[in-house]
């Protein structure tokens, strides 16, 4: 599918830096827009400055790539790339929250604090444009009337555990993307419809780490933009001393 190409100037998200209040930091490189896989470096803040958490690890994106976020309230931005959409197979680029944690078991996993969410066998994901229900978890009733949603209880261990990424949920645009979640890549590892995968142990050691009280952020960028997006955004100049995914060994 095709994405619209959006040119835009360089402009700053506001007098506040997004991180002020963050000491983690998951940050997802690709190779250039169209790349379905990258490299996450988890960043903490310490005495001031972003260092290194363990060490990089492969992640998927979506199957075309990244795609800048298109929802309400999303900063413009910063460089030519294509706008998330609906179906185009884009991970959304940019900053996001790490909203709850959904799972097949009764508990989270051990150490694990994000807010936990059991998937029961009607817990679906709504990706209906034209329902009111668009991009919302919900039940599935017998007088539901939506006509197209994920479930979040898959026959694979895709979902066994999902974060619900922070993209288009407060006030859901139609067609700027939905069900955006950052989830288990089972093998064999593939390119997602539009999520962010890792292997379900790279994933469970994130999910350990991530602190709700330190306001973890996931910044998605190809390696190319991050400059531009260092500056127009007031994000942490240690941040462009990270490789790209092609200047790591695979």
């Amino acid at each position: 599918m095709t994405s619209a190409w959006l040119l835009a100037p360089l402009l700053s998200l506001g007098p506040t830096p997004p991180l002020v209040h963050s000491e983690q930091l998951v940050v997802v490189l690709t190779d250039d827009w169209d790349a379905p896989r990258g490299m996450l470096y988890p960043l903490s803040r310490q005495g001031g400055r972003w260092v290194l958490w363990g060490k990089p690890r492969p992640a998927w994106v979506g199957r075309s790539g990244l795609g800048w976020r298109s929802d309400p309230g999303s900063p413009k931005p910063p460089a030519p790339g294509p706008l998330k959409q609906e179906g185009d197979g884009r991970a959304p680029a940019g900053l996001l929250t790490f909203d709850e944690l959904w799972g097949y078991a009764d508990k989270a996993p051990d150490r694990v604090t994000l807010p936990y969410h059991k998937a029961g066998p009607l817990d679906r994901c709504v990706d209906d444009v034209k329902s009111p229900d668009y991009n919302r978890l919900v039940k599935e009733r017998p007088d539901s009337t939506w006509q197209s949603a994920e479930s979040l209880r898959m026959p694979t261990d895709h979902y066994k555990y999902l974060v619900v990424l922070g993209y288009n949920r407060s006030q859901p645009r139609p067609g700027a993307g939905s069900c955006i979640f950052f989830h288990v890549a089972p093998p064999p590892e593939q390119p997602t419809a539009g999520c962010t995968a890792l292997p379900e142990a790279s994933l469970l050691e994130i999910l350990r780490w991530l602190a709700p009280a330190k306001h973890p952020r996931l910044l998605q960028l190809p390696r190319a933009v991050l400059p531009q997006v260092i500056r127009a955004w007031q994000l942490p100049p240690e941040l462009a001393t990270l490789p790209g995914p092609a200047s790591l060994p695979h």
